[in-house]
């Protein structure tokens, strides 16, 4: 029997009280994440600097970090199963400066393992888009295993297995919405992410600090059935199971603002995946391609002259893909944001949401209509390392079906960082 989530937590604390044995480590005791130091509620991690031995580690040039996340989540309304679904991901990862370790300039290795595990929400309310980016299926794995570093002063290079939508497609406004068209465009068809990262070979070019282009080929080999989350670079080289390959590219500019007017970001991307699709009128296509953009801006800050992220921001995102083979045409997520909205809740962030699924329109597709999610959170931050969101989702015609009940979901996102 597999440990569960709360089993695995509470060995990383009887962990750490273990490396707490010597604690002549850290600076001033009644500073540090410790007993006998600041309140546990002050804590920035759950569980704390491990009697000072994970300061020690961090000087060293190794810091160690995990996190579990839990949604529970069921419908309120519609002609659905209004059952409690607790779909969970416990997180741990490192990363390596090897600068500080081995004298490798500007060079860094990471590795994230984590495990995914509960039922899916989806699986009751039928959507598209996914109501939850937390689902996936039941599995163990290093998700991510990769070294970055740069070649020089403009160009970056990351090689291993890695998030697509950690480098492409992503927006930093907007991290707060549970829904997964907020997270990426339905579009992009076979994309590399979560719960399948890939091995890929990233570059960047970055001549200043306002702009850079990127490319990157990835395994493409979850699109032929295999997925690439639970496996190594087995697949990447070409092998009995795939020759597929997943290729990206973007660019994106980027702006400060001016007294409440804060920053704000554009990105433009294409896809190219080389898998055998087939297609929705029962033909096979050797190839498909789309494209996403985003736009995000700092609308208005609360004190121009801190940098302590309070104000609200906005964004949006769009997809386009081919709907003969895609299940999603086009797509479309706008939001917002407001980070400390009520007086002495500096830390909460209050955000609404619009994703809308252009669902494909080929007969045989199956979605004759296209579905629309509306969110409402309430991200309440009870201490520095935990949070609870609460908030409600509303899935107009779920799936894409004509003549079935629109859904009200409710749904709490517990997130504890390690």
């Amino acid at each position: 029997m597999r440990p569960s989530p709360r089993q695995f937590a509470s060995f990383l604390c009887s962990l750490s009280a273990v490396l707490a044995q010597d604690t002549g480590a850290g600076d001033d005791p009644a500073g540090r994440e410790w007993i006998g130091g600041l309140p546990w509620s002050q804590w920035t991690r759950a569980t704390g600097d491990w009697g000072g031995q994970r300061n020690e580690l961090e000087a060293m040039g190794i810091e160690i970090a995990g996190g579990l996340t839990v949604d529970f989540a069921s419908a309120w309304t519609g002609d659905v199963r209004r059952r409690l679904s607790a779909p969970s991901m416990l997180d741990f990862n490192a990363a390596f400066d090897l600068e500080t370790l081995a004298g490798w300039a500007r060079t860094i290795a990471y590795i994230d393992i984590y495990q995914i595990e509960g039922r899916d929400p989806t699986d009751d309310i039928g959507d598209a888009q996914g109501l939850s980016n937390l689902i996936g299926p039941d599995r163990r794995q290093i998700g991510e295993l990769w070294v970055e570093t740069w070649l020089d002063e403009h160009v970056r290079l990351k090689v291993g297995k890695v998030d697509f939508n950690s480098e492409f497609a992503f927006h930093e406004i907007g991290g707060e919405f549970v829904n997964s068209t907020a997270a990426i465009p339905p579009t992009i068809v076979g994309y590399p992410t979560y719960p399948d990262p890939a091995t890929s070979v990233n570059v960047f070019y970055v001549p200043n600090e306002r702009f850079y282009v990127g490319a990157a080929i990835y395994d493409g080999a979850t699109a032929d059935g295999f997925p690439t989350g639970s496996r190594g670079p087995s697949t990447f080289f070409s092998s009995n199971h795939s020759d597929s390959y997943f290729f990206a590219a973007e660019a994106g500019w980027s702006w400060t603002g001016d007294e409440r007017w804060g920053s704000g970001r554009a990105v433009l991307g294409m896809f190219h995946h080389t898998a055998d699709f087939e297609r929705f009128d029962g033909g096979q296509d050797e190839n498909t391609n789309g494209f996403w953009g985003s736009f995000e801006q700092h609308v208005w800050r609360e004190d121009p002259t801190t940098d302590d992220g309070q104000g609200v921001g906005v964004f949006v995102a769009f997809g386009l893909a081919d709907e003969a083979v895609s299940f999603c045409g086009r797509s479309f997520a706008i939001g917002a944001e407001w980070v400390g909205c009520f007086e002495g809740r500096d830390h909460d962030t209050l955000g609404f949401g619009i994703f809308h699924a252009d669902l494909s329109d080929e007969a045989l597709a199956g979605t004759p209509a296209d579905e629309t999610a509306l969110e409402l959170l309430y991200k309440i931050q009870v201490t520095p390392s935990l949070s609870l969101k609460p908030e409600f989702q509303y899935i107009l015609n779920p799936g894409g079906q004509n003549g079935v009940d629109d859904v009200l979901v409710g749904l709490l996102r517990l997130e504890i960082q390690f």
